[in-house]
């Protein structure tokens, strides 16, 4: 499993996650790594945007980041228009899979950490430019019935 994230700051931040995550697996991701990260790269007062993956919404995991003083939004299901993290799994795939597909594991999963630190390195604006635009993007939804994509 993949797990991204991505700040304002236009960065993206990945971690290949081995067999079935359960919620407290997911919790103690947050409590050891994932919420120091998002308090050094965003503003005070930001929103924790998650799918709706069951585990991200545990009691124990809403109370944890209410805890840290985290909103989390209460998101819509099945919204990809609106996730910006899923315009960039399509940007990372389109690197993993710019020459040809993977003969193994391995070599997935090393394509996977290179197309993250391409993104990092060299198309941080992408990453960026979906944070400025995502009011717009929003309006547009709200517009077309609930379609940004037609």
């Amino acid at each position: 499993m993949l797990w991204g994230m991505l700040t304002s700051n236009g960065l993206l931040t990945i971690k290949l996650l081995e067999g079935k995550v359960k919620s407290h697996d997911y919790l103690h991701m947050l409590q050891t790594f994932a919420v120091k990260l998002m308090k050094l790269n965003m503003r005070p007062n930001f929103s924790f945007v998650q799918d709706n993956c069951s585990i991200h919404k545990t009691k124990e995991v809403l109370e944890y980041l209410a805890s840290q003083n985290i909103q989390a939004i209460d998101w819509p299901a099945r919204s990809p228009d609106l996730n910006i993290i899923e315009t960039m799994w399509k940007v990372m795939s389109d690197i993993v899979y710019e020459d040809g597909q993977p003969k193994t594991l391995t070599d997935l999963k090393k394509k996977i950490v290179d197309a993250a630190n391409t993104i990092n390195l060299e198309k941080r604006n992408i990453i960026k430019n979906l944070y400025m635009g995502f009011r717009h993007r929003l309006t547009t939804v709200l517009k077309s019935n609930g379609c940004l994509f037609k």
